[in-house]
């Protein structure tokens, strides 16, 4: 009797929602109701009560998801939910995490599908499976067994005629690790399917994975993103901080290098050791060091260069902000990086640890 008197509620408003302003007077005051009760999720201290307040906050939540209007509204006031549309505008997805005292996560999903004549929304509720699948699945899942993560980005590709959704996510993983990954979001008829073999498991392989996951150590930081000027998923390349922890995640952290995934036909391709591009309409000038000590009028007190070179993943560069990263193209400067890598490559062969570079060939998926 509830689902059908919630049926009619839906049939009803959805003529109201079509008129446009009562549409933005009801969200704006679910936006409100619904912020609310988030901040007290956030800022209850014990685990039983906080995950009480969160069955509340998914009842309020999920009030609000048939609706036309939640489709594109804003949201602008949710502070630590995630409301991301993908960029073709087939879904949209609510996330949002809660930590127990014991640095455990756990994460809830909706996922929206318009539907057409202005009905209420399909929605699909992500549920965590934290009893029966490993901290890497490696097989297709369904929304009833989803490993949980908070969503951050959606690339959408084509592979043939069905368009294939990059989710670039992460997970607070457990104490003393935490995780980022890239999936697959696909549609087989109506039915989400999460997981499709279209990454490639190393620079050398042919195999393919279903999804990769980046595991490091919670004492570091490491990006994980799409660099749109170089078009490529770029990353932090991770390795265990010496030999004898391979596997050990708590003990995985950047060297300092990059790799990306770039999309070629119809599957990512390993890329390594990415270099940085440049972007020909940003310039920049710089003191000249020996201007104060020419007497012949010849030098300049300021050089003026081409472009600046910014870290491809340093989240606070413009990459973050839909920019992305560059490199020096003077002579001199060019000449200069190439002898301190190479000074850097001869003293490589002398020292142990983890900067040393390994002779296999680079892989997100293996421990290296």
């Amino acid at each position: 009797m509830k689902l059908f008197i919630t049926y009619i509620f839906l049939i009803a408003t959805s003529a109201v929602f079509a008129k446009g302003v009562e549409v933005d007077t009801f969200l704006v005051r679910m936006e409100a109701e619904i912020n609310q009760q988030l901040e007290i999720v956030r800022a209850t201290k014990g685990d039983n009560e906080r995950y009480l307040e969160n069955e509340s906050l998914k009842e309020l939540v999920e009030s609000i998801l048939a609706h036309p209007g939640s489709l594109t509204y804003p949201f602008e006031t949710f502070q630590s939910m995630s409301t991301i549309m993908s960029p073709d505008g087939a879904f949209r997805i609510f996330n949002w995490n809660i930590e127990d005292n014991n640095g455990l996560n756990s994460h809830y999903c909706y996922m929206i599908l318009p539907s057409r004549s202005n009905k209420p929304n399909q929605v699909i509720e992500l549920k965590e499976d934290r009893v029966t699948l490993p901290p890497r699945p490696l097989n297709m899942l369904t929304p009833n067994n989803w490993y949980g993560a908070l969503y951050y980005k959606i690339v959408p590709v084509k592979k043939g005629n069905k368009t294939m959704y990059t989710m670039i996510g992460y997970n607070g993983a457990g104490k003393g690790t935490n995780r980022k990954m890239l999936d697959v979001f696909y549609f087989k008829g109506k039915k989400l399917r999460m997981g499709y073999p279209i990454f490639q498991e190393s620079e050398t392989s042919t195999r393919l994975v279903r999804r990769v996951f980046f595991e490091h150590s919670e004492k570091v930081k490491i990006s994980v993103n799409m660099n749109t000027q170089l078009d490529a998923i770029v990353f932090d390349h991770l390795v265990p901080e010496t030999k004898g922890l391979e596997g050990m995640y708590e003990f995985y952290v950047p060297d300092m290098t990059y790799d990306a995934y770039r999309w070629e036909g119809d599957v990512w391709r390993y890329n390594v050791d990415l270099i940085a591009t440049n972007h020909e309409n940003k310039k920049t000038r710089q003191y000249n060091p020996l201007f104060a000590s020419d007497t012949t009028g010849k030098e300049k007190e300021f050089i003026d260069l081409n472009d600046n070179w910014t870290n491809p993943v340093d989240p606070n560069n413009p990459i973050s902000l839909g920019g992305s990263a560059v490199a020096p193209l003077e002579d001199d400067v060019v000449q200069k990086g190439k002898k301190k890598r190479e000074a850097k490559n001869k003293d490589k062969k002398h020292r142990k640890g983890w900067f040393k570079r390994r002779k296999e060939p680079r892989s997100a998926i293996k421990d290296n």
